[in-house]
């Protein structure tokens, strides 16, 4: 089993309540186990958090540990000696777990160098700290993200000392670790090295540092470590930045800032060379919003997830088809009448026992619309999607649900709840009628005695006469989303292709993604609801009175875009 640290920075910043953020709907694999060093803002729901003393004690995979390390002296945006300290001891406690192979990687989130140097003068940063206690010499910090990588040849330096630090005997084994390290991460990697002064010098015109660079890479063609360059600066990421897999840069801020500027959140600083993988936001504290409740943990999932892959490098990891419709899926939905359906949902529980229910669940919840209507109304409910960006969105609704993130075929505790729900055509994301049977002997076994199960599907017809061919372009803000959608009738798979273009300062990034809905034929169906314990107690079109469960599946296809079934225990 392997772990994964992650320390939550200084305790004045934003750190504690990014990791608490992060870690609240992060999925958990069967193969690491997550301990946070540090300070955390619990919440009430989402993963389980359990504390430790020892990281002995952290066992089981289906948890997430907390080694508390922290001070009630230290108040939120204003850092201190003490806030320095703590942020220090964090480090070295985990470090300690590192250094004796108890942990296999570490996720870092800031800290201020200055409230460290309070207390522990010698400190320059993350970076530095490791490799010395460590005992390793030689150390790259590096950048991945969506658009480009870079490298940094120097870290923390003042600027005035880049040249003397650029020499052969320090070049060599700085390119040789670049080079290695990138292999272990893409095979076969173009890299780039830029040009230290303009125009990379010009052959000596404004300094001998790029004559150095060329002279040394040359040298190191004959051990068939290939890096071009070096290239004028000032042109090289309009130009030339795309073509290459790794970026090298002499100095910390003319990489970093072209970096920051297009990869903003979604960048992970990495430190090449150390014995165990170590990935960090790239953020600093924030203290100007600490303890607002604003800040985004997207920067530190990014750095958590790059340390996974790391780890496992040929792990398949899940596509996550919500990461980026999330942020676009409550707007894009807003002309669907959620109270209707509400309206709906609560009326066929009362007009079969004449009350409320007294516990709900609703699987696949998305962000929530449903869920926290419900609870608006007074009632209790639970709610799971697969996405922790959709449950992430969720949360900040006015009257959220509790919520898990779980798969809606996962295993459901016994006899828990009177109302299970599962709406928006999610049922047709299952790829088969197996997993339909899975699903209904989950919820089966959830519900109590007299529960009822409420599930909605999208039809044939809606998928031939309104996905068939379907494109539709949406703006939002500076943003632009198209929606592609197909209908193959020789398997009955409804695919919708979904490609953003999100404004990155200057630029715009494109994401794409895809979503498959399996079609189910309303017998298939009801076949299937026949072999189970389940009744049927009838099968609704919003809007229109009569239930329609005796009628002819096939008219009922042709007729209706949407069909709910209603299920009793």
């Amino acid at each position: 089993m392997k772990k994964i640290a992650i320390t939550t920075g200084d305790p004045a910043g934003i750190g504690p309540e990014i990791t608490s953020k992060a870690i609240r709907f992060l999925k958990l694999r069967k193969d690491i186990i997550f301990i946070v060093y540090g300070k955390l803002e619990l919440f009430n729901d989402g993963n389980s958090i359990v504390k430790i003393i020892n990281i002995t004690e952290a066992a089981s995979p289906e948890n997430i540990y907390w080694i508390e390390i922290d001070s009630k002296n230290i108040e939120q945006g204003k850092p201190t000696a003490q806030s320095g300290k703590i942020a220090y001891e964090i480090l070295s406690h985990c470090a300690e777990n590192l250094n004796s192979g108890q942990l296999e990687a570490v996720v870092t989130a800031p800290v201020s160098k200055d409230a460290i140097r309070h207390t522990h003068p010698n400190f320059i940063g993350h970076t530095e700290f490791f490799a010395s206690s460590s005992n390793t010499k030689n150390v790259i910090m590096s950048f991945w993200g969506p658009h480009f990588n870079l490298s940094l040849l120097s870290t923390h330096i003042a600027v005035s000392d880049v040249s003397k630090y650029l020499t052969s005997r320090s070049l060599k084994p700085k390119f040789r670790l670049i080079y290695q390290e990138t292999n272990k991460m893409i095979h076969n990697p173009k890299i780039a090295m830029l040009g230290v002064n303009p125009h990379a010098s010009e052959n000596g015109a404004f300094g001998n540092e790029d004559i150095l660079i060329a002279k040394v890479l040359q040298e190191l063609e004959e051990e068939d470590i290939h890096i071009d360059g070096p290239f004028p600066a000032d042109t090289f990421f309009a130009a030339k930045a795309t073509s290459y897999d790794m970026i090298i840069s002499a100095y910390h801020d003319q990489g970093l800032i072209p970096f920051k500027m297009i990869s903003a959140d979604e960048g992970v600083n990495v430190t090449l060379g150390l014995p165990f993988i170590r990935t960090s936001v790239d953020h600093g504290t924030a203290y100007d919003i600490a303890g607002k409740g604003i800040a985004s943990e997207k920067s530190l999932l990014q750095a958590v997830s790059f340390a996974e892959k790391m780890i496992s490098k040929h792990e398949k990891h899940t596509n996550n088809n919500y990461r980026i419709f999330a942020e676009y899926y409550d707007k894009y939905m807003e002309h669907v009448g959620y109270e209707n359906w509400v309206d709906f949902i609560l009326s066929q529980y009362n007009k079969t026992y004449g009350k409320s229910p007294n516990r709900i669940l609703e699987l696949a919840c998305g962000t929530a619309n449903i869920s926290s209507l419900l609870v608006k109304k007074g009632l209790k409910v639970d709610a799971s999607d697969i996405s922790p960006n959709m449950l992430k969105i969720a949360s900040e609704k006015p009257f959220p649900p509790n919520l898990k993130l779980k798969k809606m075929t996962d295993e459901l505790p016994t006899q828990k709840y009177d109302l299970t729900l599962l709406l928006f055509d999610s049922l047709n994301y299952l790829s088969n009628l197996n997993e339909v049977d899975l699903l209904l002997k989950n919820v089966h076994n959830t519900l109590i005695e007299k529960g009822i199960f409420i599930f909605d599907i999208t039809t044939l017809r809606n998928c031939e006469k309104n996905f068939n061919g379907f494109i539709n372009l949406e703006q939002v803000q500076d943003d632009l989303f198209i929606h592609q959608s197909d209908f193959e009738p020789s398997d009955n798979t409804q695919t919708s292709k979904l490609t953003f273009f999100k404004k990155k300062g200057f630029v715009f990034a494109r994401y794409d993604e895809e979503h498959k809905q399996k079609i189910f034929k309303v017998n298939d169906l009801l076949e299937l609801i026949k072999k189970t314990k389940f009744k049927l107690k009838g099968i609704y079109h919003i809007g229109y009175e009569e239930n329609l469960k005796d009628h002819d599946p096939k008219i009922l296809e042709s007729n209706f875009s949407r069909l709910f079934f209603v299920l009793e225990k």
